[in-house]
């Protein structure tokens, strides 16, 4: 995938900032639904992902969206990882091995003309 330094910065940030959203969401989910609203954890995530958001319309101004979308899905792997050190959860293995082929096909499409 071409596109200048800027833009792959744009979507490096779009992926961190949307798994790090994910995180303090769920820490922040474990309330009633209001409580969950208010919750600091869940702000934050909202936050996060709202700069995930700009940043991620930054991208799409200098992509074609069906290269970059497939971008997205390394959301997969951060947030596995993630949730593995932040909150405990396990990764067995075939976690590992679907996020290891979420991220070939990442490579194989923005290889792709």
């Amino acid at each position: 995938m071409s596109g200048s330094f800027s833009t792959w910065l744009f979507a490096a940030l779009a992926v961190i900032l949307g798994s790090l959203g994910q995180v303090f969401l769920k820490m922040g989910a474990g309330h009633d639904l209001l409580r969950s609203l208010a919750d600091r954890h869940t702000l934050l995530g909202v936050l996060l992902y709202g700069g995930s958001f700009l940043c991620w319309l930054k991208v799409l101004a200098a992509w074609p969206l069906s290269r970059a979308y497939p971008v997205l899905a390394l959301n997969f792997g951060l947030v596995a990882l993630l949730s593995a050190l932040v909150l405990g959860e396990d990764l067995g293995a075939a976690r590992v091995l679907g996020t290891v082929l979420c991220a070939v096909g990442v490579v194989l499409v923005s290889l792709g003309s």
